[in-house]
């Protein structure tokens, strides 16, 4: 569905997704359920069939911080501290809204898939690290009206499928400052309309 997380085309999920096809069982996760709480093991990893689920962690604040999302068709789990590192989540993965997942234990998915594929952990691992440090680099060297851009660029649906408050978290932004960039964004396509029509 999304191009937000280009870095799974870069990634052969095959046989992780036909295992979990073949082994899985099917669960609906209402708006607001979790599949793991931040501070507690991940004990599953799936494929969401439909709707999408964000990753969130808690802040200084107590507040929710949205550190990536995962859309129908794409693997949801705790990739590094479950799936790798058997260790307590550093984030929650909520279902944003009603959710359905074909699931199937992190320990058994592991056991198989190394099994079948022994590089698949480190090519896995390899494209998240590679992504973290894209992210990373940009929150250091680009404003935030072009991590705006880019995100558009890579998921032109985002604004009609995500609710506002989850972008402007997983931009690192307020609410207010996404709403004067949208206002900016369309004023500036306005103009560029208007410039144009003057020239036809």
């Amino acid at each position: 569905m999304a191009q937000l997380n280009d870095f799974m085309t870069r990634i052969d999920l095959s046989v992780l997704n036909d295992y979990v096809a073949a082994n899985g069982k099917s669960v609906v996760y209402a708006k607001g359920e979790r599949i793991v709480q931040q501070g507690q093991l991940c004990r599953y990893v799936g494929v969401v069939k439909s709707g999408y689920f964000k990753y969130v962690a808690l802040n200084s604040k107590g507040q929710e911080v949205v550190t990536g999302f995962s859309f129908e068709g794409e693997v949801v789990t705790d990739y590094v501290q479950g799936f790798l590192y058997d260790q307590p989540s550093l984030t929650s993965i909520v279902a944003g809204c009603d959710a359905e997942v074909q699931r199937v234990s992190v320990e058994d998915a592991r056991r198989f898939i190394i099994e079948r594929n022994p590089g698949f952990v480190a090519e896995v691992s390899s494209n998240l690290l590679q992504e973290a440090y894209c992210r990373y680099l940009n929150v250091l060297v680009k404003t935030p009206t072009e991590r705006f851009q880019e995100l558009v660029s890579r998921y032109p649906g985002v604004m009609h499928n995500l609710p506002i408050q989850e972008i402007a978290s997983y931009l690192g932004i307020s609410r207010r400052q996404l709403h004067r960039i949208r206002e900016a964004e369309s004023a500036a396509d306005a103009s560029k309309c208007e410039n144009i029509k003057g020239k036809s």
